[in-house]
């Protein structure tokens, strides 16, 4: 039953951390176009900034749910490495099933209703020049909280059945 459902949350990890390498090509190709604009046409872009930060945030976020699949996320462990292997597996468990996951879904719900009013308000950037539409970079949070929730669901599904069985599950698709 886990397995099923694991794959199918891991895909959606893949897909979006595939989105988090689209964001970091447009934020290289707008850089380096700033830096050309600025330098050799002494033009610079008044949108190269709200791209920027818009960009970094989606590699961010949507980046989140695969850098925990392939288990490279940042670990504090001074207690939980003294721990038996099985106290820190049911440790891992509440940390990502009560604590974590509910967090991300409340946040995830929150960003879904930001991005869905962005849009349906025609939402811009009032600071700045440019006044870019806010709906995209709304989603792509959206996006990657979602699939980030999903992945600590996942992370937490395989910790209880390590917890009950004793099995190792794979960890790298």
């Amino acid at each position: 039953m886990l397995q099923p459902i694991s794959k199918l949350i891991d895909f959606i990890a893949l897909a979006s951390s595939r989105l988090a390498e689209m964001a970091a090509a447009i934020l290289v190709t707008a850089m380096v176009w700033e830096v050309f604009a600025r330098y050799v046409l002494h033009a610079p872009t008044v949108w190269a900034f709200d791209v920027a930060y818009m960009m970094n945030g989606a590699i961010f976020l949507l980046g989140m749910a695969w850098v925990m699949r392939q288990n490279e996320h940042i670990s504090i462990d001074v207690v939980r490495k003294h721990l038996p292997k099985r106290f820190a597996r049911i440790s891992d468990l509440v940390l990502y099933l009560l604590v974590l996951f509910p967090l991300f879904a409340v946040l995830s719900k929150v960003s879904i209703y930001k991005a869905w009013m962005a849009w349906k308000l025609n939402e811009v950037e009032m600071v700045s020049p440019w006044a870019p539409v806010m709906w995209p970079f709304y989603a792509c949070i959206a996006i990657g909280l979602i699939a980030f929730t999903l992945q600590l669901l996942a992370h937490g599904l395989r910790c209880a059945v390590k917890a009950e069985s004793h099995a190792e599950i794979e960890v790298n698709p």
